[in-house]
């Protein structure tokens, strides 16, 4: 039977200070390989810098975004328009290599150059998780691994320079040819996400990721709000949070559990 697949489209604006909003345009297709970590922005702009927002805060802490103080965060939402169908709910679990349970140990910072990729990207989130339980894939309970995730936190500086020459001018042009200077940091994000937070589990689809030369490996947690679904409970009976609604569903709404199968 053809199965219908939707595009969904997410809407957002970058609010700057005593300016009109501004919105930013990208084009993001989850069925991608590198949806986390491929030039999410065409035609970015050279970067320069660390490009972590993680060496700017303090090194104990395992939330690289616990110590920015809030009100020097600038809101930048984006729209993007991705597959997903969602009358099937187990698009994901189907669509992905690697479907788990992750507990996340640490948010490490943000990043607007992709170490897998090596080139500009949309900022992202990076950091490790430990591994739970498997529903899908050949990962390994007890398992600690990288894991990136489109959206992050990042300095305005490391923003402005991973944008193209036109995004940049259409911003310039808002705000009467300055480069906006009120905040230090910009929280960019696809407009509707959820935020990934320290200590929490979750269901994440995941996609693995490296680099030519192998050095660096990670996951990708896909999906935005469809692909991180924070859970609760313990084996079949564990419930999780539906992003869309805010309630909470049954583990087997998303995921194909052994009796299942």
């Amino acid at each position: 039977m053809t199965q219908s697949i939707f595009c969904i489209r997410k809407m957002g604006e970058f609010f700057m200070s005593n300016s009109p909003k501004i919105l930013v345009l990208l084009l993001l297709i989850v069925s991608v390989s590198g949806v986390a970590s491929c030039a999410a922005n065409p035609g970015a702009g050279q970067l320069s810098g660390s490009h972590q927002v993680s060496q700017l805060v303090g090194q104990n802490s395992n939330d690289a975004y616990a110590d920015i103080p809030p009100d020097q965060i600038r809101q930048a939402g984006t729209e993007v328009d991705f597959l997903w169908d969602p009358k099937d709910p187990f698009y994901g679990f189907n669509k992905y290599p690697v479907v788990a349970r992750v507990h996340i140990d640490s948010i490490d910072g943000g990043r607007t150059s992709s170490p897998v990729s090596e080139q500009p990207v949309f900022p992202q989130t990076f950091g490790k998780m430990s591994v739970r339980e498997v529903y899908k894939g050949d990962l390994k309970p007890g398992t600690q691994l990288a894991y990136s995730r489109v959206g992050g936190t990042v300095t305005y500086d490391d923003y402005w320079n991973s944008l193209n020459k036109e995004q940049q001018e259409k911003i310039l042009q808002l705000n009467r040819g300055q480069k906006p200077t009120d905040s230090k940091y910009v929280q960019a994000k696809i407009t509707d996400d959820i935020d990934i937070e320290v200590g929490k589990e979750y269901v994440a689809l995941l996609l693995p990721q490296a680099p030519k030369d192998n050095s660096h490996s990670e996951y990708a947690i896909t999906g935005y709000q469809f692909g991180l679904r924070e859970i609760r409970g313990t084996g079949s009976d564990s419930t999780i949070l539906n992003n869309e609604t805010h309630t909470w569903e049954g583990l087997s709404t998303m995921v194909e559990v052994p009796s299942q199968r």
